[in-house]
């Protein structure tokens, strides 16, 4: 009897332990809807069903609630939902709601004042009343998002694509004009190149030299035939030109068969054969040079270049030299200042005395000399997700927004729950 009687008087004026989060948490791993036991008398079973069927049927807003007692307030309602969340690793927002119908929420897709006014559109209802109005409110506000998101990102894809073949089609035209321009270049080159072919074979063809002639000195039969197979090098090669760089091939054999033929001459006259020196600069159809003299382009620096005879004294007398025009657009031009297609041109023929590095310094100043010097050859809006959950705490970073709902506006959070 007394055992009773201290039970009647002690054992149920003992109050029921409040749950924590590990077991709120807990709930809502398997449940949308979590009641608290010393809330559960302000939600009938009834009602809570009807409210777990309502959370789970809007699945875009992914609404997660908690019901507490009567006077819970915001300094330890929003650390508890900052805690649960934390916990659980899934869902968009959470809402608490107190036995007593005052509420608010965090949530990583709505900003804190989404979240406010959705609370506030609940207002004046009960606890099953205002959470499922806020799922549908919260569901409406999802789907809207995501029609906005779907929106830009087709008006994205239209500028993207916009963009994209806009580049691709000014890439094509200055590809095309590119080609164009090639061609254009490659065909002035070529006739400049024959030009230079053609010369030698005619000046071959007017010494018709007979290599049968038992008479004939035995090495200027040899330099004779060494001058015809260089003429017939050259020529193959420039049939198979296709390119700006198929020149060098070219020239190279033009100035070896032009050497040859000067060695027969001076042969057939009983001169001692000249020194095998560079092209004359000024025209390379000229053959070798015979001396450097001092030249300045017009509005450029003197420097030494390599001259046949005729033209080293025109120079020296203050004359112009006759200098290699080519084919150039509707005229013609002197082949140093006729754009970058004649820099391998050039480079055969001196290819066999220094190149491109004799080349550089007798052209400073040019069209070719200043080719050489270079040398040939999406955004996330307020409430976006912005980091991970931080400790059991709720200290969870950034990414949740807080709507401070019944409790006024949200902000910073002590305590625990």
């Amino acid at each position: 009897m007394a055992a009773a009687v201290f039970l009647l008087l002690f054992g149920f004026a003992v109050p029921a332990q409040a749950d924590d989060v590990s077991q709120i948490a807990n709930g809502l791993t398997g449940s949308r809807l979590y009641v608290t036991t010393d809330a559960r008398a302000a939600v009938p079973e009834a009602d809570q069903a009807a409210i777990r069927a309502a959370l789970d049927r809007r699945t875009d807003a992914d609404v997660r609630a908690v019901v507490v007692q009567s006077g819970v307030g915001k300094n330890r309602l929003g650390p508890m939902l900052e805690a649960v969340a934390q916990r659980v690793g899934e869902g968009k927002t959470y809402v608490g709601i107190t036995a007593d119908g005052r509420m608010m929420g965090i949530s990583k897709d709505l900003s804190g004042q989404e979240i406010n006014q959705l609370i506030a559109r609940t207002s004046g209802g009960d606890i099953k009343t205002r959470l499922i109005r806020f799922a549908d409110l919260a569901e409406t506000k999802a789907d809207e998002k995501a029609h906005a998101g779907m929106v830009g990102a087709f008006v994205m894809l239209g500028l993207l694509v916009v963009v994209v073949a806009g580049a691709s089609g000014a890439f094509l035209v200055v590809r095309r004009r590119r080609r164009e321009q090639q061609a254009r270049e490659m065909a002035e080159l070529k006739r400049g190149v024959e030009e230079d072919v053609t010369l030698l074979g005619e000046d071959i063809a007017r010494l018709d030299l007979n290599v049968m002639d038992p008479d004939l000195d035995p090495a200027a039969r040899e330099d004779y035939e060494k001058a015809m197979n260089s003429y017939d090098r050259a020529k193959s090669a420039t049939e198979r030109a296709a390119r700006p760089e198929d020149m060098h091939a070219v020239t190279e054999a033009l100035e070896d068969g032009r050497y040859h033929m000067t060695a027969v001459r001076a042969r057939l006259a009983g001169d001692p054969v000249p020194e095998r020196r560079a092209p004359c600069f000024f025209n390379p159809q000229h053959g070798p040079s015979v001396q450097d003299v001092t030249w300045a382009p017009p509005g450029g620096p003197a420097r030494s270049v390599p001259a046949c005879a005729a033209d080293a004294r025109r120079v020296l007398n203050g004359e112009s030299p006759d200098v290699r025009m080519v084919p150039y657009g509707d005229g013609r031009r002197p082949y140093w200042d006729a754009g970058p297609a004649y820099a391998p041109y050039a480079g055969g023929y001196y290819a066999s005395y220094g190149g491109m590095d004799l080349l550089s310094g007798m052209m400073i100043g040019t069209m070719l000399g200043s080719m050489m010097s270079g040398g040939f050859g999406g955004g996330f809006a307020p409430g976006d997700m912005g980091g991970g959950f931080g400790g059991d705490t709720g200290d969870i970073g950034g990414g949740w927004d807080f709507g401070g709902g019944d409790f006024g506006g949200g902000g910073d959070f002590g305590g625990g729950f």
